[in-house]
């Protein structure tokens, strides 16, 4: 079942998610339509936050490089509880977009490979060496479960030039 995104301006994106402490049908469930609501928005990464749930969850589907130079998407990944454990000094700076925070892109330096532990669905532990997009990905999804936004991590002048339209998704979603 799609879920409603929670949008800018919607206090529960500010607030840090509570750790999981078990894994349930509700939580399977939770997870099925956290994906099903990513993919209907084509997005790439959904946080439990951003459909009005305060845990630490967040869903993906990685980006794969084929051989013909083609990106291609994963099966879904799950994070439960994930931890970033480690980040490299390498940093690179790309564009951002967020499904709660539409039709805006902004320039965002990020590390560019991590190490990151987390629970999947099944209960396994997995302590995963992620680079480049997909370490992004992780990166931007675990700052919703901190309660942080893409837009926190952007430099002052680029973010002042998109404080009109902040503040009509924040008018428009409330």
């Amino acid at each position: 079942m799609k879920l409603p995104l929670c949008f800018y301006g919607n206090p529960i994106l500010r607030k840090k998610g509570k750790p999981i402490t078990e894994i349930t049908d509700e939580l399977r469930n939770l997870v099925q339509d956290m994906v099903e609501t990513m993919d209907a928005h084509n997005g790439i990464g959904l946080a439990a936050p951003q459909v009005g749930k305060l845990l630490r969850l967040f869903v993906l589907r990685r980006y794969i490089d084929g051989s013909d130079g083609k990106w291609t998407v994963s099966d879904p990944v799950v994070y439960i509880n994930p931890k970033i454990i480690a980040v490299s000094q390498e940093t690179w700076v790309t564009e951002e977009g967020c499904l709660s925070i539409p039709q805006i892109q902004l320039l965002v330096e990020r590390p560019f490979k991590i190490k990151v532990e987390s629970t999947r669905l099944d209960g396994s532990h997995v302590v995963e060496e992620i680079e480049g997009i997909n370490a992004r990905v992780i990166l931007h999804e675990n700052d919703h479960i901190n309660g942080v936004l893409f837009i926190d991590r952007v430099e002052d002048q680029y973010l002042r030039e998109v404080q009109d339209q902040l503040r009509e998704i924040k008018s428009r979603f409330k």
